[in-house]
């Protein structure tokens, strides 16, 4: 886990096989993201262990993070949509934010995804700074805000530059010539 965030130990009951049905490539049993290891718990395909030993079950492990990161229970709303959804998201380089590639068989990541939660402020320039981030790396950027009840709606979002307002004319004013009085 990194983050600044407390360490677990992770232990697979059925097999590193299933794991990796479970976990993004790029992840071993040593080395999951806080979210990822909620999920196992929560599909019961894992047991995972503090540092001194001791079992924790989902509850225990949401508490513990929820303490670290105040997102972390729609953060997790958020990833298990998206596996549910058949899309396997991986942590992103910021806080809040998921990586996931249109399809299991690409390479590259097309999509980043901040999570916001419905009536949390959150600046402008902190999603300009998202939106930017995904642009620069080709990456399509998409707000997941998750409101009171849980539910998630997703918004593809662009940055719009508007142009310069053009002058207007005073009416009557003719700028091509001008009227010599009588």
């Amino acid at each position: 886990m990194h983050r600044g965030e407390k360490k677990i130990a992770i232990v697979v009951e059925e097999g590193v096989e299933l794991l990796q049905r479970y976990l993004p490539k790029r992840a071993t049993p040593s080395e999951v993201e806080p979210v990822e290891a909620l999920y196992l718990l929560y599909t019961e395909a894992a047991r995972l262990y503090d540092e001194q030993g001791r079992m924790l079950n989902f509850e225990q492990l949401m508490r513990m993070l929820t303490i670290l990161n105040p997102y972390a229970w729609v953060e997790f709303e958020v990833y298990l949509d998206l596996r549910r959804r058949g899309r396997i998201p991986v942590p992103g380089p910021r806080s809040h934010t998921f990586l996931l590639r249109r399809s299991k068989r690409d390479t590259k990541y097309t999509h980043y995804i901040l999570v916001l939660e419905e009536n949390r402020p959150v600046s402008l320039s902190l999603i300009n700074s998202f939106v930017e981030e995904a642009l620069k790396n080709n990456w399509e950027p998409i707000l997941a805000i998750v409101d009171r009840y849980g539910d998630i709606t997703y918004y593809s979002v662009t940055l719009f530059h508007p142009q310069p307002a053009r002058t207007m004319q005073h009416a009557g004013e003719n700028t091509s010539r001008t009227t010599q009085g009588i």
